[in-house]
């Protein structure tokens, strides 16, 4: 089982969307802190700041919890047939 680890997202002034079974994320000063696996962490450290605030917004637009969203850049799979 992967360890647990987490990814702070920088609060924008409005509620931060949980998917269902997902526990919700904490404040940390001007962050939410949502808990993720090493390897979704991983992915979104290495993102620059810019490419990080634009997955947040594609969060929103789309009612989506960013986990689920840097879930699937970091499970995808390799080809497409």
């Amino acid at each position: 089982m992967d360890r647990m680890a987490s990814i702070r997202v920088k609060d924008d002034g409005s509620a931060p969307i949980v998917a269902k079974g997902r526990e919700p994320p904490f404040k940390q000063g001007e962050y939410y802190v949502f808990e993720v696996t090493d390897d979704e962490a991983k992915y979104w450290n290495k993102l620059p700041l810019g490419r990080k605030d634009e997955v947040w917004r594609q969060s929103r637009k789309e009612a989506r919890d960013v986990r689920l969203l840097v879930e699937a850049f970091v499970y995808k799979p390799r080809h497409v047939k």
